[in-house]
């Protein structure tokens, strides 16, 4: 029970967080004019640090002791063994791009477990959280992923294949041509419609555990599962890492059937 009430006061903390901080993303919202890019050639903004900072301060004084692991800043050490992982903008080229979505992602583990994951996209005011082990919301209500049986009728989202290398997108033109429907774009919000059950599969690379960990709970909290390309469950430390997310295990084991070559 101690557990379960440590769960229920991170998720009641963390979605107040995002209510403020989803206010300082549409303050920039289709008003920036101006970004420099990062050594691997992806964009920051004024607004990615700002809304980062914001969180961490709120963690800070909220949970002095707790550690911080966030995209635009240095880590923050502290003396427990809970650990917060920040993006402050997924997606932050469709943000300044003036689509709507893109968001921000918030896991928060305890040692080797992974206890709590939220994506929020206050453009389009979506929020799916998942503190328990089988249970994700979507605005609050219950949510589940809904599967096809068969690749072929299965709807695909990958933000970009040009992120792969040659033969990382042979193996994706595989999957991809054999499913019913492909979409591309629209990071982080691809997991929120595969948990709420509008998209089946998704497939693409990921850099740092701040991407992906909010994400693994959200679509295992709502029933489906996440792994690398080889089937293998992801850690908190992998890098630049080929994810695959789906409603089910049995379309699963058929797309990873597919990237191997199977």
């Amino acid at each position: 029970m101690q557990k379960e009430n440590l769960n229920m006061e991170f998720e009641s903390f963390i979605n107040k967080v995002l209510d403020e901080s989803g206010k300082i993303a549409l303050n920039y919202f289709r008003q920036i004019r101006e970004l420099s890019l990062k050594g691997d050639a992806s964009p920051v903004t004024l607004a990615d640090k700002d809304i980062e900072d914001y969180i961490r301060s709120q963690i800070i004084s909220k949970y002095p002791s707790h550690n911080i692991i966030g995209e635009e800043f240095e880590n923050i050490k502290g003396e427990e063994d809970i650990t917060w992982y920040i993006d402050p903008i997924d997606g932050t080229r469709s943000f300044v791009a003036g689509k709507h979505d893109f968001g921000t992602l918030i896991a928060v583990t305890q040692g080797d477990h992974l206890i709590g994951g939220v994506i929020d996209c206050p453009a389009l005011e979506e929020r799916w959280s998942s503190f328990s082990t089988k249970l994700t919301t979507a605005n609050g209500s219950l949510t589940k992923c809904k599967s096809v049986t068969k690749l072929e009728d299965a709807v695909m989202a990958t933000t970009s294949s040009h992120e792969f290398g040659m033969q990382k997108w042979r193996a994706y033109q595989s999957l991809e041509h054999t499913v019913k429907v492909t979409t591309t774009g629209s990071d982080c919000y691809n997991y929120g419609l595969l948990a709420s059950g509008y998209i089946d599969i998704v497939a693409e690379r990921l850099t740092s555990p701040h991407d992906y960990l909010p994400l693994i709970k959200i679509v295992e909290g709502a029933g489906g599962i996440m792994t690398d390309w080889e089937g293998k469950k992801l850690n908190f430390e992998d890098s630049n890492v080929y994810v695959l997310a789906s409603a089910s295990d049995e379309l699963h084991n058929l797309a990873l059937k597919k990237l191997q070559g199977a």
